[in-house]
């Protein structure tokens, strides 16, 4: 139930993610006029709410890799950059109609660099919190 729990938690974060790139998305397709009349289709929107979902779930899954303990924590993070990165490509693929170009593959990259980052960013801030909190409490423990 735990591993329910925390994959729907990261389905939550990958709409929150996947709804703030949305919005700029459609912010900068206005060029930041006439907001007013911007139009949103509710199919659209639907569509980028549920992929938001399952790359969030991806995340979590790709995230089991950090639970083997015989790699260094840069490999760890370096495997699972490229394991994401494999996958967000052929994702873009199909969302494209598998129509190739290096504009398409250097936009897709660089996407998904920036939401690596804020995913694995904001995860690996909350750690640092974490480990900061228990030592804390070591040391008003140890005193």
């Amino acid at each position: 139930m735990k591993h329910v729990r925390y994959m729907l938690d990261s389905g939550l974060m990958g709409i929150g993610i996947g709804m703030t790139w949305f919005a700029v998305d459609l912010l900068v397709s206005s060029n930041w006029k006439n907001l007013e009349t911007a139009k949103l289709s509710a199919v659209n929107f639907l569509f980028w709410l549920i992929v938001s979902f399952l790359i969030g779930v991806f995340f979590y899954f790709a995230g089991w890799i950090f639970n083997n303990d015989s790699w260094s924590l840069r490999t760890q993070i370096v495997v699972n950059f490229f394991v994401c990165l494999v996958a967000w490509v052929l994702f873009n693929l199909i969302i494209n109609s598998f129509s190739y170009s290096w504009s398409l593959l250097m936009t897709t990259v660089i996407s998904f660099i920036i939401m690596y980052t804020i995913a694995y960013g904001t995860y690996f801030f909350h750690l640092w919190h974490e480990v900061n909190q228990i030592n804390k409490k070591l040391k008003k423990n140890g005193e």
